[in-house]
C-alpha cells in the first residue's frame, strides 16, 4: 500500500510541473494546492526513507521511490518559493 501511495505522490508531483509547462503559468489556487501538496509529499517520503520495508517489499524498489518522491518534493518546494519570489501575481 505505501508503495502506491508513493507512486502516486510521486505522480501527482509530475503533473504540476507538466501543468506549470503546458500552461505557462500557474492557474488561479494551484500554486496553494501544490505547495501544500509538496509539504505532504516531503513528509510522507521523508517518513519512508526512514521506515523499513513491508515484509514483501523489495528494498531497493522501496529506497528508490521514496527518495525519488524527496528528491520532487524538494523541487517542488524551491520551484514554488522561486514562483513567489519572481512572479507574487501568481499568489
Amino acid at each position: 500500500m505505501r508503495r502506491v501511495i508513493l507512486i502516486l505522490l510521486i505522480l501527482m508531483q509530475a503533473m504540476f510541473f507538466i501543468n506549470y509547462i503546458v500552461n505557462n503559468g500557474v492557474i488561479f489556487f494551484s500554486i496553494y494546492i501544490w505547495a501544500l501538496l509538496s509539504i505532504i509529499s516531503f513528509i510522507s517520503s521523508w517518513r519512508a526513507v526512514v521506515a523499513e520495508p513491508n515484509l514483501y517489499e523489495n528494498r531497493s524498489i522501496h529506497l528508490s521511490l521514496s527518495l525519488t518522491l524527496l528528491i520532487m518534493s524538494l523541487m517542488s518546494l524551491i520551484f514554488v518559493a522561486l514562483i513567489a519570489a519572481t512572479r507574487p501575481y501568481f499568489l
